[in-house]
């Protein structure tokens, strides 16, 4: 008889254009025992998210380029069983972190909260 395997959520959907940040954001993650999958854009973010059903534990936003909202908006609204999402970016970008908010998004911190505690915050939303 053989046990059945859990699945562990080891997985951060990222993204990030920034190259220089994003191997900072894979190292932090690797502290973390995680696995980081970067996506340029908002289309392969979603299908990121769908795709890694249990194992994505959590979905990382970086808020200084564009996202679709709208888009990230119907998936996170429709998925109840979807990772927890943190967002980042300028603490000014009100319209932003207004159309994050209204998408859905589980947490947004600003640019220098994500760069001070990176591990920290992943590790606090991230899903288990």
């Amino acid at each position: 008889m053989t046990t059945p395997k859990l699945l562990v959520p080891n997985v951060a959907v990222v993204l990030n254009r920034d190259l220089l940040f994003g191997s900072r954001l894979r190292s932090a993650l690797a502290t973390l025992g995680m696995e980081a999958r970067f996506v340029s854009n908002t289309d392969r973010f979603v299908d990121a998210i769908r795709t890694g059903g249990k194992t994505t534990a959590i979905g990382v936003l970086d808020m200084n380029g564009h996202i679709s909202w709208d888009i990230l908006g119907e998936v996170l609204h429709a998925s109840d069983a979807g990772p927890p999402t943190l967002a980042f970016g300028p603490h000014v970008d009100i319209e932003n972190r207004r159309a994050a908010k209204a998408a859905g998004i589980t947490r947004i911190v600003s640019n220098g909260q994500f760069h001070a505690d990176m591990a920290g915050l992943i590790d606090r939303y991230r899903r288990r």
